[in-house]
């Protein structure tokens, strides 16, 4: 029989002992209860998701049944409660969250509570303010296939009305949010009405061309879906999905795609001062906000008025990277060469065909809110840090016995034949298969992480959600595809601004039929 040292023995106790440390503290008393369930660093006392969604939390406080679906992997309370706002149930979305400390979160359907809740140390559980579902008005705003006009900051889109009905892809990794998550947490934007809808797909990034609302929230909190398209997919819904309307936009502001032929040119407002201008080229730098604009000048114009250090622009004619066209910069990044695009700076600032400290390619709108996103994962630190620390005291200990070992290894027999499966470790629980969603597609969780910053022309988007054989796969990075839009000749709305349209997708009425109810509405 081997016989082991003293030191051999004492390292063996350590790095028993360093793996034996529960996960979880000690019960905490009922006093400790009722300081802790006023909100802790793990559990706030109230929160509100990114997309609006109230929740009533109650810290160390378990709520059992009632389960949606299953997530492993949610590192927080606050990203469990953010599943829950963009959750897409089979003819609900989800009304409450379990958190437990283990990183594991729970989607509570329609039928959640707060009469089973029960003290729990290590778990947290919340429930979403009482009406947040309730459906809203879902009459069909106006007649099925009318012609409507939508008024942004003084321009007019022409879109389709499609009452009862939902367009089935063209989803995409939206700039604005947050992160990009597979189904069924695909979705993020909350709306109260279709203008209200509409009025957020005019602002994303790259072109949105329609969107699907649905008033009666049978798919959840995140009930506005903005799309890159829409084709021939026009169909109406499932039963379960309750009650879904879709504008397509089919005629857009007509902008000026002609460079202006001096090489400066000085703005008239604000600070008045002077550019150079770069036609058939496109910065890379950071973005302080995009705005549409008719024309470059225009777009140099609103750089020069603005507040906010502005000491370039890109202008995007073609719009293939949103309707806010304008991109107001403070950084200079690579300069890339691009047809239809006009990249104008102050005279005398310095580009570089490199990026810069403050900027990369790539970076685009919402690259100022990085700052906000990092701080919102803080919490990682501590945990990480604490793991990462015992992990290097088990690792110390049985390098220490390793050695020893070494010392020793005339007494080591080694046994043909014996094999001896890993211990599993902790953390491993395995990602739940979940409840499959109106889709049909399987429930992972995953997540592609952060929304991309954008730029017009990207060659690097990431996020884009590619369909199939009727499941659901990530596809590779690449440049964004979009529903082109043709020139068709000039079309007058009201005698004031000049649009163009978009190609005739089959749907709608057309100029003199009957049914078609036209009209200005401001949103």
């Amino acid at each position: 029989m081997e016989i082991i040292s003293t030191q051999s023995l004492l390292a063996l106790i350590w790095a028993s002992a360093t793996l034996a440390t529960p996960l979880f503290g000690e019960p905490i008393s009922g006093s400790d209860l009722a300081i802790r369930g006023a909100g802790t660093a793990r559990c706030p006392s109230t929160y509100e998701s990114k997309n609006g969604l109230n929740f009533t939390t109650y810290c160390e406080t378990n709520n059992p049944g009632n389960d949606a679906t299953t997530l492993s992997d949610i590192g927080s309370m606050e990203e469990c409660m953010e599943r829950c706002s963009r959750y897409w149930g089979d003819g609900e979305g989800c009304f409450g969250v379990v958190w437990r400390e283990d990183n594991m979160c729970w989607i509570r359907n329609s039928s959640t509570s707060d009469t089973n809740l029960t003290s729990d140390s290590g778990i947290h559980s919340a429930l979403i303010q009482y009406g947040s579902l309730n459906p809203l008005n879902d009459d069909c705003p106006f007649d099925d296939g009318s012609q409507q006009t939508l008024t942004v900051n003084g321009t007019d889109l022409g879109y389709t009305m499609h009452c009862d009905k939902s367009i089935q892809d063209f989803d995409e990794c939206w700039q604005g949010y947050p992160e990009c998550l597979q189904t069924p947490f695909i979705g993020f934007y909350h709306a109260t009405s279709l203008g209200d809808c509409l009025n957020i797909c005019v602002k994303e990034h790259p072109l949105c061309q329609a969107v699907v609302y649905n008033p009666t929230m049978n798919i959840g909190y995140a009930n506005c879906w903005p799309k890159s398209g829409y084709g021939n997919q026009l169909a109406t819904p499932g039963t379960t999905m309750g009650t879904l309307h879709t504008a397509t936009i089919n005629s857009f502001d007509h902008t000026d795609t002609k460079c202006p032929s001096d090489d400066t040119y000085t703005a008239t407002s604000g600070s008045k001062t002077t550019y150079e201008v770069h036609c058939g080229k496109l910065n890379g730098g950071s973005n302080i906000t995009s705005i549409h604009q008719k024309n470059v000048t225009s777009c140099m114009e609103a750089c020069s008025s603005s507040k906010q250090g502005c000491t370039g622009i890109v202008f995007d004619s073609t719009m293939q990277g949103g309707y806010s066209n304008c991109y107001l910069q403070n950084t200079t990044g690579i300069i890339n060469a691009q047809a239809q695009a006009t990249y104008a700076i102050v005279a005398g600032s310095t580009t570089s065909d490199t990026a810069s400290t403050n900027g990369t390619s790539g970076s685009g709108l919402g690259a100022n809110n990085n700052d906000n996103k990092e701080k919102s994962k803080a919490w990682i630190a501590g945990p990480v840090l604490g793991v990462l620390g015992g992990l290097a005291l088990i690792g110390a200990a049985l390098l220490f016995w390793r050695r020893r070992k070494a010392a020793s290894a005339s007494s080591v027999r080694e046994m043909d034949g014996a094999h001896t499966k890993p211990p599993m470790g902790v953390g491993t629980a395995p990602p739940s298969a979940g409840m499959q969603g109106p889709l049909q597609h399987q429930d992972t969780g995953m997540s592609f992480g952060a929304a991309p910053a954008y730029t017009p022309y990207n060659q690097s988007q990431q996020g884009l959600v590619d369909r199939d054989g009727g499941q659901e796969r990530v596809k590779a990075p690449n440049a964004y595809t979009y529903a082109q839009v043709r020139q068709h000749g000039p079309v007058e709305m009201h005698g004031e601004t000049e649009i163009f349209e978009v190609p005739d997708t089959g749907y709608g009425n057309r100029d003199g039929e009957k049914g078609a109810r036209g009209g200005v509405h401001e949103m």
